[in-house]
């Protein structure tokens, strides 16, 4: 992902220059071009590394148990030729094509309402049925829990170290150094899931505020830097009834999942692991996150500054539907959901900007977001062990993240960023910022005792006590996550 953005960047810059030099037909002043941006110096990993895949075939039908089509997963793991007039899904066709050509096998994929269900019910069958699942976070985690996936350490075939796939899923998501489920290249539901920050440029503009990109490359998009900013703007109003309700105008337009950007942009998690990886809970970053509720609380709750689309399902029971129409229709300065929402915009009138969700202070160092739980994750499942069958798992997962980075994902940046792309440059800088730092928690994913809900419930409902939730929380999350350690083997 951060070689093609790189890539992105370059060529927007060089796009730009010339575009610069068109509109001024008379400056001969090569000097004044925009210089190229910078990108990292201690780059470790290979961009370019294309995997040693063997040269045999597996002819037949290679299954992925799939939660039928939640958050498009279905259609990032197969398409029909001509499915549509969409690059991606064109894409994801020629990857299948791609791997009929090269290993003789037909990429099938199974929907299930329920994969947990489905895959438990394999497994005591032993039918052998599926040779991957593919499934959001909280199902697969609870696959995990009833011992159906293998740890993907052991998949003969699988080099999890490789740039196609997520790094920071890998290390966040393992337990005690065995890793039952990850994501990469091979889908893009995690890049859709991961969740940012817009801005409308307009209405910036009007409200001479700073320039936000410099803000942020400075260090200075700090949760108290956006809480000034939205209160000292004077944008917020009400309609012209006088009324606080879905039609009035806000400095912020979001949702109830906004209590997790905030939690996760302070770096921190709910769960937390020892030097031998094992997760653990614990209090101390207890004082913290009790700062962290007043703050969102502060920004949330405040209903003449911002729209929680959560409070207004009695209008619309898809209610995001509210929120981004108010920052479509320039009724809200800032707007935080996933970056899938992005593409939906690409049609809006007004110009807007992507930023990272603010940090905590300007003593943090990197500016952190997380992945919404509503993304999928790829395992295997546990019959295959020992088996020639996990081999071939590996192998084919393996060529599909690969050929899912060299085809699908060039199509997916153009797709998110297509009519962003020509408005400013920095918005794909941001997306790098965005991109090197995603939180995957296992807090959140499984939710041993509420410990994650029981802290969003509280920014929902306006509660503060944090401790006294925790102290509730804390003692059932701490058995769950016992059990659940002695479930995948960790702990006797």
């Amino acid at each position: 992902m951060k070689k093609l953005i790189v890539l992105l960047l370059c060529v927007l810059t060089v796009v730009s220059c010339f575009a610069a030099c068109s509109d001024k037909p008379g400056n001969d002043d090569t000097t004044a071009a925009t210089e190229a941006p910078q990108t990292d110096a201690e780059e470790t990993v290979d961009q370019n590394y294309v995997p040693n895949l063997p040269e045999e075939k597996f002819p037949g039908k290679f299954n992925i148990l799939c939660e039928g089509d939640f958050w498009g997963t279905f259609d990032d793991l197969y398409q029909e030729e001509g499915s549509d007039a969409d690059n991606v899904n064109d894409a994801v066709w020629r990857r299948c094509l791609a791997m009929y050509d090269r290993f003789d096998v037909d990429i099938m994929v199974t929907p299930s309402g329920n994969t947990t269900t489905a895959l438990k019910n394999s497994v005591k069958s032993g039918d052998d049925a599926y040779d991957a699942v593919c499934a959001r976070m909280p199902l697969i985690a609870s696959s995990a829990a009833n011992g159906d996936l293998m740890d993907l350490y052991e998949v003969e075939g699988l080099d999890l170290s490789k740039h196609y796939w997520d790094q920071s899923a890998n290390e966040k998501l393992s337990i005690a150094h065995k890793l039952f489920y990850t994501v990469g290249d091979i889908i893009t539901v995690e890049d859709r899931c991961t969740w940012t920050m817009m801005f409308n440029k307009r209405l910036a503009e009007a409200l001479d505020l700073e320039n936000l990109y410099e803000v942020v490359k400075e260090g200075r998009w700090t949760y108290d830097y956006f809480y000034t900013t939205m209160k000292n703007c004077g944008f917020a109003k009400p309609n012209d009834d006088g009324e606080w309700d879905y039609k009035a105008s806000y400095a912020f337009s979001t949702h109830r999942d906004m209590a997790y950007g905030f939690f996760y942009s302070a770096g921190l998690s709910f769960i937390q692991k020892d030097s031998d990886d094992i997760p653990y809970i614990e209090a101390a970053n207890n004082e913290k996150i009790q700062d962290i509720l007043v703050y969102s609380l502060k920004v949330m709750r405040d209903t003449q500054l911002t729209i929680d689309a959560h409070k207004w399902t009695h209008v619309d029971p898809w209610a995001t539907r509210l929120t981004q129409a108010a920052f479509e229709e320039d009724r809200a300065l800032f707007y935080a959901e996933v970056l899938s929402t992005i593409i939906s915009l690409r049609s809006m009138d007004t110009d807007f900007g992507i930023l990272p969700v603010p940090k905590y202070d300007s003593k943090q160092e990197n500016y952190v977001t997380f992945v919404n739980p509503a993304a999928s994750l790829i395992g295997v499942p546990i019959y295959q062990k020992n088996k020639e069958n996990a081999r071939k798992s590996g192998i084919i997962l393996e060529a599909m993240a690969y050929y899912g980075h060299e085809l699908i994902v060039p199509e997916f940046i153009e797709k998110a960023i297509k009519g962003i792309a020509t408005r400013d440059v920095e918005s794909i800088e941001m997306l790098d910022i965005i991109f090197k730092n995603r939180m995957y928690d296992l807090g959140l994913i499984n939710d041993w005792g509420t410990i994650a809900s029981s802290y969003s419930d509280l920014v929902f409902n306006n509660k503060s006590d944090y401790a006294s939730t925790f102290k509730k929380t804390s003692k059932s999350a701490e058995k769950q996550l016992k059990n659940f350690l002695k479930k995948v083997g960790v702990v006797s």
